[in-house]
């Protein structure tokens, strides 16, 4: 029964809503959003950056570590992705409201990210031996990740 109740309540928001975007985003330990109306949400593609709004066309994107800014209204809220997809489908009722799930590795909101400590485990990540392909690849891939938790934390 109670798990009943919570689906209910998840997919209420979503009732009534109409020429919306309905943005769920979630990474496997949690669900920041589930089927939330927005106005848009811009995402780092492995492209480049983008933005989405209701009645775009249909997009099933890679996303590479960077920043979701999600809009709604006058509000806007940040957040750090490490990776991910972003599907774009078109409404399947007549709602008109389409739906973008960003699924992604890990979510952090950007004012929870820690500059001071990505600097530093940066600098760890570069004074580490880097003997073997492994170590260097560790290294080069961390690094990136990092400049771009440094990045978003800014």
């Amino acid at each position: 029964m109670a798990l009943r109740s919570a689906r209910l309540l998840r997919f209420a928001a979503s009732d009534g809503v109409t020429n919306r975007l309905l943005l769920t985003l979630t990474s496997p330990g949690e669900a920041i959003y589930m089927k939330k109306a927005v106005d848009s949400v811009t995402v780092p593609g492995t492209e480049g950056v983008f933005t989405v709004t209701n009645n775009h066309s249909l997009i099933v994107s890679q996303l590479k570590a960077g920043v979701i800014n999600v809009k709604d209204g006058s509000e806007s809220k940040d957040y750090f992705i490490s990776d991910g997809f972003l599907f774009f489908n078109h409404p399947t009722d007549a709602s008109g409201c389409c739906t973008a799930e960003v699924s992604a590795v890990e979510v952090v909101p950007t004012s929870a990210l820690d500059k001071d400590r990505a600097t530093q485990v940066l600098s760890e990540l570069m004074a580490a031996p880097k003997d073997t392909e492994w170590d260097r690849t560790k290294a080069q891939l961390g690094a990136a990740l990092v400049a771009q938790v440094i990045k978003a934390a800014e």
